[in-house]
């Protein structure tokens, strides 16, 4: 289970890059690095998203769940082999034994 979700991590993953990359960026001239473009909104015009957008979002928002939940699948399947397999260690200082 845990390698399907990883699986499918991977794959939101680099859909979710080229996605992004696709994508035109607002205020892409180079005026705008130097503030002339600044009479836009701090993160752009209020227009109409695009469908690429909303993808962007969909996809953040799985791969924002996916990840909490490989996650908490990881550390329970860890807490459980560690309460199964406990390890004991001898205790040995570092000063030689007297005889």
């Amino acid at each position: 289970m845990e390698n399907l979700l990883i699986f499918f991590y991977i794959l939101i993953s680099v859909s979710l890059v080229l996605i992004i990359l696709l994508q035109q960026g607002k205020g892409s001239d180079i005026g705008s690095a130097f503030g002339a473009g600044s009479s836009n909104t701090m993160f752009g015009t209020s227009s109409n998203s695009n469908p690429l957008t909303k993808v962007t979002a969909v996809l953040a928002a799985v791969f924002l769940i996916l990840s909490l939940s490989i996650t908490y699948m990881s550390r329970s399947s860890l807490n459980q082999e560690l309460s199964i397999d406990q390890i004991e260690l001898e205790e040995s200082g570092i000063l030689p034994e007297d005889s």
